[in-house]
């Protein structure tokens, strides 16, 4: 073991706290069931508080510790040991794959019934938030009452991806992982088309009680160990830039959008495909999730929110939440909008937006791509871009 911290008291006092083995793996899921936050979502690129809406689930293939959802819809099916032999860790590995494979292709009907409800109203749900919940939009609502109704959109529409495809993040939790198990994460990572894992070490320090007059503190902190590279899309459900581009038959159309792409780009906005279109994201210091500035979708309108076509703007409850950046992309889409006659103002209410036809972002390309790349950069300039 070996790693201390030291706690300073008001007074100028000084306690040393030393890791030290925890004393069961009950002990350790019994904290973490306590405190959740202790788990490092931000190191996943996913944004908390973290929902537990399961702990010891009964599934076909046996009891999962637990399941934990993210704000964006993602699922997190966790598993803890405590020793460092390499069986225990395979047979983790292993459980998880399991659990996955109980979960995949169930509908959010489904998942809300046989995981969460039985959740709601077991033993280990004792989170005060959630004393009256009783279904998956209750909990939802007691965790983040602040998500407005587009992102409540974008979150059924995220888990029920996660459902269909599998891909899930997996993650192992113990005291202490060795580097051969790190290694066997990272390749899971690498070669796995569906799910993500992780390794997190849950940390247990506690002092001498010659430290503190007889009396022992405790403390625990959770530690991000292996994770993936990069997360990549599932290409078994969800489209890219090059399958979308392809799908359109306007030459003009396609080559505009492809130079409205690079320079997004260019401009260190990232994509994230979903199974029809995309949302374009600027990353700001508030929150570990990005930002959506734009989308881009087929022309049908049956898509997120209604959108089609290009749409430039942002949702007002996730703008609510980026402080840091407000004025600017406030002043963005304002700017947007006032592209007329070429702009129609998106219809869904939490949007504050501007679609352009195929049409008009031919005729307009020039004006669409400066509008957003001096947008990123009065972000850069005034350091608010993390």
């Amino acid at each position: 073991m070996g790693r201390k911290f030291v706690v300073v008291r008001e007074d100028g006092s000084e306690v040393v706290l030393e890791e030290v083995v925890a004393p069961d793996e009950q002990h350790l899921h019994d904290r973490f069931r306590r405190s959740p936050g202790l788990l490092p979502i931000e190191d996943m690129d996913l944004d908390g508080p973290l929902l537990v809406i399961g702990q010891e689930v009964g599934l076909a293939s046996g009891r999962i510790d637990l399941v934990g959802l993210a704000r964006s819809g993602d699922l997190l099916l966790v598993e803890f040991k405590t020793g460092p032999q390499n069986p225990d860790f395979r047979h983790v590995l292993a459980q998880l794959v399991d659990y996955g494979s109980d979960l995949w292709g169930q509908s959010l009907d489904e998942f809300d019934n046989t995981v969460v409800r039985r959740y709601l109203t077991s033993q280990y749900c004792t989170d005060r938030l959630m004393r009256d919940a009783r279904s998956l939009a209750h909990a939802r609502h007691a965790i983040w009452p602040d998500m407005q109704e587009s992102e409540i959109d974008q979150f059924q529409i995220r888990l029920g991806e996660v459902l269909t495809t599998g891909d899930f993040h997996f993650v192992a939790v113990a005291q202490r992982f060795t580097q051969s198990m790190a290694n066997t994460v990272r390749y899971l990572n690498q070669s796995m088309k569906r799910g993500k894992f992780y390794l997190v070490e849950m940390i247990r320090y506690q002092s001498t009680p010659v430290e503190t007059d007889g009396q022992v503190l405790s403390a625990y902190a959770g530690q991000m160990i292996a994770r993936p590279e990069s997360q990549k899309s599932d290409p078994a459900a969800r489209t890219d830039e090059s399958q979308f581009l392809d799908t359109i038959a306007d030459a003009n159309y396609r080559q505009a959008l492809q130079r409205f792409f690079d320079a997004c780009r260019v401009s260190g906005l990232t994509f994230s495909w979903g199974i029809r279109g995309a949302s374009i994201r600027i990353a700001t210091q508030d929150r570990a999730e990005p930002l959506s500035i734009a989308w881009i979708f087929p022309s049908d309108g049956n898509n997120w929110s209604g959108l089609s076509d290009l749409t430039l703007g942002y949702d007002s409850g996730s703008l609510a939440t980026r402080p840091s950046v407000k004025d600017q992309i406030e002043r963005y889409a304002e700017a947007a909008l006032s592209l007329r006659p070429a702009a129609t103002r998106a219809k869904a209410k939490p949007m504050v937006a501007a679609t352009f036809s195929p049409s008009s972002v031919v005729g307009q390309q020039d004006e669409l791509i400066a509008l957003i790349t001096n947008t990123v950069a009065s972000i850069n300039d005034r350091g608010n871009l993390a």
